[in-house]
């Protein structure tokens, strides 16, 4: 089973160019900015996140990660100059688009460490933000820079969306979808959800023909899992869901493979469909362990062996918003009196590396040379899965055959 970032003003739209065309200078460190608001929580989610509108929260959280910022540009300096380093700004939550559009541009000009412009940057969009704010909100998202959005259809069943507690309908989707485009938007990613109880294999064939009827550079499809502290989670102890069946889901996912795979989309990681040229940067950073920083409440960075995290807290000099959970804060407070979230560190093993270097290498569909693949694991646990079929060689490299992607977590638990 499958387990399921000063640029005001350049709005390049680069990743609408085929990467072998692009000649930008790799200046700027991978980074990720969580923006912890939402306009409602859906019914699976257990990102971290608070419902709130409130002006004074917006511009406290602001604060807070300029200030995060400022603390870290060593940090942030070092880590242009890191192995593999590649140019990307990601922006996720949470809901990035309930955000004010001024509040966002204030945070994204205290990032900026050049003229250069980001080679990617990406923004996570409800559908009902889009909508709501129309085309003048996403003119000022290519504005300040953005060049990729990755906006949350999850489906356009509208039962479906219903019962995950979205804001949008079907409906409201495409109507969003033709907003971005109409306002130039040259890469739009859009995620959808498979592998719930009542979704149908019908309801799910007319989903995967919506999307390619709107045809998006990017599809993200995750399979849907039972995260603790989610409303999902609560339902399931309670006796009111029960979880689809593994025959469901495979199905699903393979009929989503086949599906994009004809209409020339290139599956390069296990839930990611790219058309050629359009695969994720950031993401495939991550992927490639690659330093990346991350900055806002409960965002985590990694720095050479060290892994960081922030404490999951909304920043404020009063209280704005109900928190999630009645759990101890541990709280910094700076100069303006304004208390904010703290930061926590890690050493990683040689055998957390170990492990994190095969996991995240094969689940893409570059894998892993085969002479680290065989320092990594065990030579006959390789070879007996090569043998099955369920791993092969392509070239100097070995990989996860696309047939067994789906029980990708028994493979790869079988090498670690």
């Amino acid at each position: 089973m499958l387990s399921g970032r000063n640029l005001h003003g350049r709005g390049l739209h680069l990743s609408g160019i085929p990467r072998q065309d692009r000649t930008v200078a790799k200046v700027n460190p991978v980074i990720y900015l969580h923006v912890p608001f939402c306009g409602s929580f859906c019914t699976y989610c257990d990102f971290y996140s608070e419902i709130c509108r409130s002006s004074q929260a917006f511009n406290d959280y602001a604060d807070a990660v300029i200030g995060e910022i400022n603390s870290r540009q060593k940090e942030l300096s070092m880590n242009i100059s890191a192995p593999n380093a590649v140019n990307t700004l990601y922006i996720g939550g949470g809901t990035p688009s309930v955000l004010p559009l001024d509040v966002l541009a204030r945070i994204v000009r205290a990032i900026a460490l050049s003229e250069a412009p980001f080679e990617e940057f990406t923004v996570e969009v409800n559908p009902e933000d889009i909508v709501e704010k129309g085309s003048e909100y996403v003119r000022g998202l290519l504005a300040i820079g953005v060049n990729r959005i990755s906006m949350g259809v999850q489906s356009f069943d509208d039962g479906i969306l219903r019962w995950m507690n979205r804001r949008h309908d079907g409906t409201r989707a495409i109507k969003a979808y033709r907003i971005l485009r109409e306002c130039g938007v040259r890469n739009i990613s859009i995620d959808l959800i498979f592998g719930i109880s009542q979704l149908t294999d019908e309801i799910w064939k007319d989903t995967i023909e919506e999307a390619l009827a709107l045809a998006p550079e990017h599809i993200s499809a995750y399979q849907l899992s039972i995260e603790e502290g989610s409303a999902l989670a609560k339902m399931v102890s309670d006796g009111r869901y029960v979880e689809a069946s593994d025959e469901q889901c495979r199905r699903q996912y393979n009929f989503l493979c086949c599906t994009l795979k004809q209409s020339g989309y290139h599956h390069y990681e296990i839930s990611n469909f790219a058309k050629p040229g359009f695969e994720a940067v950031h993401n495939s950073a991550y992927w490639r362990r690659v330093p990346y920083i991350g900055l806002g409440p409960g965002a985590h960075s990694l720095i050479g062996n060290v892994r960081s995290w922030n404490s999951q807290e909304l920043p404020h000099r009063a209280l704005n918003c109900e928190p999630l959970s009645d759990a101890p804060l541990k709280l910094s407070r700076n100069q303006d009196n304004l208390t904010t979230y703290s930061r926590s560190f890690e050493t990683l093993s040689t055998e957390d590396i170990r492990v994190e270097k095969i996991m995240l290498s094969l689940r893409t569909d570059k894998g892993m040379e085969a002479t680290e693949l065989y320092s990594l694991a065990e030579r006959y646990a390789v070879d007996s899965l090569l043998m099955e079929g369920a791993l092969e060689k392509i070239g100097s490299r070995i990989r996860i055959s696309e047939s067994h992607l789906f029980v990708s977590d028994e493979i790869i638990r079988e090498l670690i």
